[in-house]
């Protein structure tokens, strides 16, 4: 007897089609307010092959978010070897910022802040997979490159979440506000590197 291997070609399209149909609806009604039934209409599979790879909707929504942080991983993984902290931290903004201004990520991000008003625990959820993940990877990195002695820091995290604040500050809030156009690839690009010299101009080691 032959045993199915799990991860087969087909089985991802299924599940990524399965993800894409759930973040699209979580963003039109919210997350309580999808069943399972519509899921798996608009992904084109069975109620129970949604079941068959999820579980829940829970473990749907938490999918969703950890394959956003991951598509991040990904981005920042195809830095080159041997580039500096600047070139590194640029990158890593670019890359955040670019999967945070995506249609379908901004369209989630305001369907869950609405339902994190009567469901805390989706709130933290998402909390835990996305924002908080991000801010440990960029911790990790600049543990690392305090150990170098590139970069001089009292705290790591909180070294972390004041480049964070850098990053998304006032344009986020300009945006959650007025809405109007997404900025432009060379405008991000100027914010995220005029973000990062202040920030290593900050946390210049000692001479």
């Amino acid at each position: 007897m032959t045993l199915r291997s799990p991860g087969r070609p087909k089985d991802l399209e299924k599940r990524e089609a399965i993800l894409d149909a759930a973040q699209a609806l979580f963003a039109e009604r919210g997350v309580d307010g999808v069943p399972i039934e519509a899921i798996a209409a608009r992904s084109g599979v069975s109620k129970v092959t949604v079941y068959g790879h999820f579980g829940d909707k829970a473990t749907i929504f938490d999918s969703i978010v950890q394959r956003e942080t991951e598509r991040l991983k990904q981005s920042l993984c195809q830095a080159p070897s041997g580039s500096g902290l600047e070139d590194t931290l640029t990158r890593f903004g670019m890359a955040l910022i670019d999967m945070l201004t995506q249609p379908c990520h901004l369209a989630l991000d305001r369907a869950v802040s609405l339902e994190a008003q009567r469901n805390p625990d989706i709130g933290r959820r998402f909390f835990e997979a996305g924002p908080g993940q991000v801010r440990t990877m960029l911790t990790q990195l600049l543990s690392q490159a305090q150990e170098k002695g590139v970069i001089a820091l009292d705290d790591p995290e909180c070294a972390a979440e004041d480049l964070l604040a850098l990053w998304l500050g006032f344009h986020a809030i300009e945006r959650r506000f007025c809405g109007g156009t997404l900025p432009d690839d060379q405008t991000i690009s100027r914010h995220v590197i005029r973000a990062v010299r202040l920030f290593l101009k900050a946390n210049a080691p000692d001479a």
